[in-house]
């Protein structure tokens, strides 16, 4: 979409009624793996089409919100006004918590009493569970959110920067579990209204049919507005590197089996489309030592997503020397985007082979004691790439102790990163130090073992006290509703699930965690004390209630469970046992969330053990002009940087970024360590 440059906005269908999701013209989504320039494409294609005439909204959902420092602007979750000329150009950062509250405000009555009507639960417990926080919220309000902003105005355009892949997945099946919820409420109901029938001899519909029919209605109208091209289409993001292009054939895939159209690949930061970078010496020009691998490499690549994406209108975006940030930046950047053309011939490239299991001395030393390492960061500055490196040295230098590289990003990579196929069990890293094993997360697998668990647990409840009651299919059909109904949240609920196991069982002395981008991982930190308040109500509930269903397994299950979560929110907490590695890029966008990312973990009191500022360029008499400016230019960041981190780590780029043990390990040798500097407190 971002070649409106060269081509008008398609027009779509004309407006309908304002409160229909058909009322919004255009819908375009900006997605990609992490890091990769969503916010900016997102906000620089806006900017163009403004200034076209255009009257567009550029609203980001990402929970860690970048699209007011691509704009340079203060952004709420209400619209404003950023830029005019021509158009006008609107925007806004979306608020979930204040979406949810909206929504069920509107709703919460409707809701409490289908829950009494169709539940054993009273008012006090409806109330109780209402009350409570709801992990993944962002997704399931998400959609509704954008149809809101959309109808507040006649935006002629509505251009969405999402999260990271596996999340804006979640966001755009959001119709399909608004129309469970719809069914589960229907359920809930029907108990209600077989009972008015039975016992008034007739049943007359009210407001609460109005409100389930209402839901349903939503839900239907936003899977037809997502899965049709003349109204909405996503446009995928992707650098010419391996890690997302190999996420780019899996993401691209998966929005298309939605019904979504994907019909434009913009590939950003692309080195070939800026002025070919030249080393001037006194016996003429030379080639630089940075610049041209990273050439050969991306001549590999470009040629690699033309193969992948045949049929697909294929745009380049150069890589700038600095972060476009405000709207006269971004405007510039959509005005250099070109449609891709072949690349020159690629030469093999290689890194040097690490020799041993351990080249150096460990860059980040940790106390003996610590059992857990969270890596994380925003998404695309490298974590990934940077967990493996510090999985495997941790590894060598810990040669008695089984260490576990755990991904929770439900977008994984470490298996790419690694040259190796992951699975949900964990397995032994080939060519790595034998004491280290990975596992890639499956959450809904995790979540259908839980599932058949409590299928067996309803039979047999229903067997032993509800056979032969008149009602007893309407409370089964509930509760079987509710268990096929997967909760938002999912990913992190099992994740931390997954870290609790893996510590209980004892066979891991130490796990490394690849996270998902900032802020999920900040609402995952946050799960286990939103949890543990489900479980006491939960348990509130089943004590209440014991007469009737009694405690069976499931009172056990939640005591072991609040026992856990309660030892984990202690283990998170304590300096000791626990370490936080933030990674982060020296250029502006990425440092500003570093430092919002670095402040939260304050405030949570999970301690920040080292920042990584990954991907430095290495200046030098064997490098060009441009190379050694980009490296003048990452001073400032990396300053900036250091005042926040207890140790400040450099991980230099390296074309093409490594991939598999030995590449992983020869990279860390490189990294270089700076002494503690005071913290700010």
């Amino acid at each position: 979409m971002i070649e409106r440059i060269a081509e008008r906005w398609d027009q779509g269908s004309g407006r309908t009624t304002r409160g229909s999701v058909a009322a919004v013209r255009r819908l375009t989504f900006f997605g990609g793996k992490g890091g990769v320039g969503k916010t900016t494409c997102a906000a620089a294609a806006a900017t163009r089409a403004a200034r076209e005439g255009a009257t567009v909204l550029v609203v980001s959902t990402d929970p860690a919100h970048s699209l007011a420092d691509a704009l340079d602007a203060k952004l709420g979750a209400a619209p404003q006004v950023v830029a005019r000329g021509g158009g006008l150009l609107f925007a806004a950062q979306l608020d979930a918590d204040r979406a949810l509250s909206r929504w069920l405000g509107e709703r919460r009555g409707a809701f409490k009493t289908i829950a009494e009507r169709g539940t054993y639960l009273d008012e006090e417990d409806v109330d109780a569970l209402f009350s409570l926080s709801l992990p993944g919220v962002d997704e399931l309000v998400g959609l509704l959110e954008l149809a809101r902003l959309a109808r507040s105005r006649a935006f002629d355009h509505v251009v969405v920067d999402t999260a990271p892949t596996g999340h804006t997945l979640r966001l755009l099946e959001m119709p399909d579990t608004l129309l469970r919820v719809a069914e589960v409420l229907d359920d809930m109901h029907a108990k209600h209204r077989f009972l008015a029938s039975s016992l008034g001899g007739r049943w007359r519909p009210d407001f609460a049919d109005e409100i389930i029919a209402g839901v349903e209605r939503d839900a239907t109208e936003l899977r037809a507005w997502l899965r049709d091209p003349a109204r909405c289409s996503f446009t995928w993001i992707t650098l010419p590197e391996a890690l997302p292009i190999d996420e780019s054939e899996d993401g691209v895939r998966a929005i298309e089996s939605l019904g979504i159209a994907v019909p434009t690949i913009v590939v950003n930061r692309v080195w070939s489309a800026a002025p070919a970078p030249v080393r001037r010496t006194a016996d003429g020009p030379a080639r630089c030592a940075s610049c041209d691998p990273r050439l050969a490499a991306e001549a590999a690549n470009l040629a690699r997503i033309r193969r992948v994406f045949p049929h697909k209108r294929i745009l380049e975006l150069p890589a700038l020397d600095r972060e476009p940030r405000g709207v006269e930046a971004l405007a510039d950047l959509a005005a250099r985007a070109r449609r891709t053309r072949p690349a020159m011939r690629a030469a093999r490239v290689a890194l040097p082979e690490a020799r041993g299991a351990r080249t150096t001395p460990g860059v980040l030393e940790l106390a003996p004691s610590i059992r857990l390492v969270l890596v994380g960061g925003k998404g695309g500055v490298g974590k990934t790439t940077a967990a493996c490196a510090l999985a495997l040295d941790l590894a060598a230098s810990r040669p008695k102790e089984r260490v576990l590289l755990l991904s929770i990003d439900p977008a994984h990579s470490v298996g790419d990163a690694l040259g190796m196929t992951l699975g949900d069990d964990a397995a032994r890293v080939a060519g790595g130090p034998k004491n280290l094993h990975a596992r890639e997360l499956d959450a809904a697998r995790a979540f259908e073992i839980e599932r058949e668990k409590y299928r067996d647990a309803i039979d047999d409840l229903f067997a032993s006290i509800f056979r032969g009651r008149m009602d007893a299919s309407f409370d089964r059909a509930v509760l079987e509703d509710l268990l096929d109904l997967a909760p938002p949240g999912l990913d992190e609920l099992f994740a931390i699930l997954a870290m609790i196991d893996a510590l209980d069982r004892g066979e891991e002395q130490l796990l490394v965690v690849d996270t998902a981008p900032t802020g999920h991982t900040l609402r995952l930190l946050a799960l286990p004390a939103n949890a543990l308040a489900w479980v006491h109500a939960i348990m509130s509930i089943i004590l209440k209630y014991r007469r009737v269903v009694g405690l069976g397994e499931l009172a056990s299950d939640l005591t072991r469970l609040a026992k856990r979560l309660r030892a984990l929110m202690a283990l998170l907490a304590d300096p000791k046992r626990t370490a936080f590695v933030a990674v982060t890029r020296a250029a502006d966008l990425p440092r500003l969330e570093t430092e919002r990312l670095a402040s939260k973990l304050r405030e949570m009191r999970v301690p920040l053990a080292a920042i990584v500022v990954n991907a430095v360029t290495e200046g030098g008499q064997d490098r060009c002009a441009r190379c050694n400016e980009a490296a003048a230019a990452e001073r400032a960041p990396i300053e900036r940087l250091a005042r926040r981190a207890p140790t400040l780590i450099r991980a230099p780029a390296v074309h093409p970024p490594p991939r598999g043990p030995a590449a992983l390990q020869a990279w860390y040798a490189r990294w270089q360590a700076r002494a503690m500097l005071p913290r700010r407190r």
